[in-house]
């Protein structure tokens, strides 16, 4: 996934905004750790993604998030 400079800004203060939704922010750290070039597997490593842990949340949910902003 490819990110211009304004998509990553833009992403990086919908992230920080205090109004942000959480469910909101995780998807958004998600694209934006896609977007370094980072594997799934890596993204949900690195952002302490456990589907076990997480209702609701299937295996694919770190490259379903990714794919809906594309």
């Amino acid at each position: 996934m490819v990110l211009s400079d304004s998509e990553r800004a833009m992403l990086q203060s919908w992230v920080r905004r205090r109004s942000s939704a959480q469910s909101l922010a995780l998807r958004l750290r998600i694209v934006l750790e896609s977007a370094e070039g980072h594997a799934i597997a890596e993204v949900a490593r690195r952002l302490s993604i456990t589907t076990g842990h997480r209702p609701g949340l299937s295996p694919a949910f770190p490259g379903t998030s990714a794919g809906r902003f594309v």
